[in-house]
């Protein structure tokens, strides 16, 4: 819009005519004069209007989009600027209430309703502040992978076969044949060592898995990494630990303002290395710790174990990160299994706070092997020709990692409900957001 100025610059025009636009936030009307505060992207201000502009905006409700010009004055108190309006242009009306008031210090209702009405919803400021932060955690990560010598590439949604095996897929129509949902870039970031050595990509994934918990969706955004030329996968713990130290930095230093409104803290950063403890140990730690018995045979822990051994490593080493390393023999056809272990795999999961952040596992690269993995999970191996073609032709060792974006935020904030950190969520009940109707469901 030609000739508007921004809120945050009127400090900078005092005693000058400007022209503002943005959402009608509140208004109280006395009768002969108005106040009405008006909200753009950088912030709010308040306008003095006479009765001439009353009468204009009489039958508006808030969230009425609005162009004001006027004059930039002190206020009273010398403190900060408002508007001394004589010109309204309604941009565009609303005439009935909207269903939830999000024109207050916070939104009265329960977390359901948010998402039921999240068009406007995240409008209100701290709605906005959680998002706000979510970008800079994506831009963060960006640019710490760039410092470390990754390069970025785009990884397909649609695939002609599942890219995991053992975890729920879902199946789309393709031109009468069929194709899945990317589970993982996975197979794709594996190709890409042999190209650039050091990949990252990041991408919404999806997971057929009937879970209905608060840590859970069916959509998430996944910030993936993989890393060639390595000896073990110590060296990309070491990087990753480094990006996770900036990404904290970073929004630290560019998001303090969203940070405050939730007077959220950052997660505790160890001195040096984050600490580590392989999950047998850690079995051993919450049982010595608890009194409660654990199925060491699955080498997995739930997610009481999780918060449990996150305490352990709060106190013990001042960290709200911890690394578990050496889950159970992997499932999947791309992961090595311990050679020091047979129960083991070379895997690894970063905790922050009692919850999942990433996980990773050092890759087979080996072309036989991999071979052979397939086959006895009785994969196709047509349709993974791409991805079998990189290995045959030389990929160096290497290992990769997913952090999640959603759970990243979440954690931040210490939200009780992943879908609090999650514009648009995916799960059992909705689909993008919307409900799904009953009759939706039965069909």
């Amino acid at each position: 819009m030609k000739n508007r100025t921004l809120i945050n610059e009127l400090k900078n025009k005092i005693n000058e005519e400007v022209t503002i636009a943005g959402w009608m936030h509140r208004i109280r009307n006395l009768g002969k004069v108005a106040f009405l505060l008006l909200r753009d992207r950088t912030g709010m201000v308040q306008c003095v209007l006479n009765p001439n502009e009353i009468e204009m905006i009489k039958d508006l409700q808030v969230e009425s989009v609005l162009k004001i010009t006027g004059k930039v004055v002190e206020t009273p108190k010398g403190d900060s600027v408002e508007i001394q309006a004589t010109a309204i242009e309604i941009v565009s009306p609303v005439k009935e209430m909207i269903p939830v008031e999000i024109n207050k210090d916070e939104i009265d209702a329960h977390m359901e309703t948010i998402i039921d009405h999240r068009p406007v919803t995240i409008r209100h400021p701290k709605q906005q502040a959680l998002f706000k932060v979510q970008a800079g955690i994506l831009n963060a990560f960006r640019n710490a992978m760039v410092d470390e010598g990754f390069t970025e590439f785009r990884s397909p949604v649609l695939m002609s076969a599942p890219s995991e095996s053992g975890a729920s897929v879902f199946e789309v129509k393709y031109y009468g044949d069929k194709a899945f949902l990317a589970q993982s870039p996975q197979v794709y970031k594996q190709i890409m060592v042999g190209a650039f050595e050091r990949a990252f990509t990041v991408t919404p994934v999806f997971r057929a898995e009937k879970h209905n918990t608060t840590r859970h969706l069916m959509e998430i955004t996944q910030m993936d990494g993989e890393m060639g030329f390595i000896e073990n996968y110590d060296e990309v713990l070491e990087v990753i630990e480094s990006v996770v130290r900036k990404i904290l930095e970073s929004i630290g230093e560019k998001n303090k303002t969203e940070l405050d409104l939730w007077q959220a803290t950052l997660p505790k950063l160890p001195e040096g290395r984050f600490p580590k403890v392989k999950v047998k140990e850690a079995l051993k730690i919450i049982e010595e710790r608890t009194g409660r018995s654990s199925n060491r045979e699955e080498l997995d822990l739930d997610p009481e174990d999780e918060r449990e051994i996150a305490k352990w490593a709060l106190e013990k080493y001042n960290s709200d990160f911890l690394w578990l390393l050496n889950f159970k023999k992997d499932k999947n056809f791309y992961t090595w299994n311990n050679p020091e272990d047979n129960d083991e795999s070379l895997s690894f999961d970063l905790e922050c706070r009692g919850l999942e952040w990433l996980s990773g596992t050092h890759r087979i690269h080996d072309y036989e092997k991999l071979l052979e993995n397939m086959k006895k999970q009785g994969l196709s191996l047509e349709h993974y020709e791409h991805y079998l073609e990189a290995f045959k032709y030389g990929i160096p060792s290497e290992a990769g990692f997913s952090l999640g974006l959603e759970r990243m935020t979440q954690q931040i904030f210490e939200l009780k409900n992943i879908r609090e950190a999650t514009l648009f969520p995916s799960d059992l009940d909705r689909i993008a957001g919307q409900r799904i109707s009953r009759v939706k469901k039965e069909a």
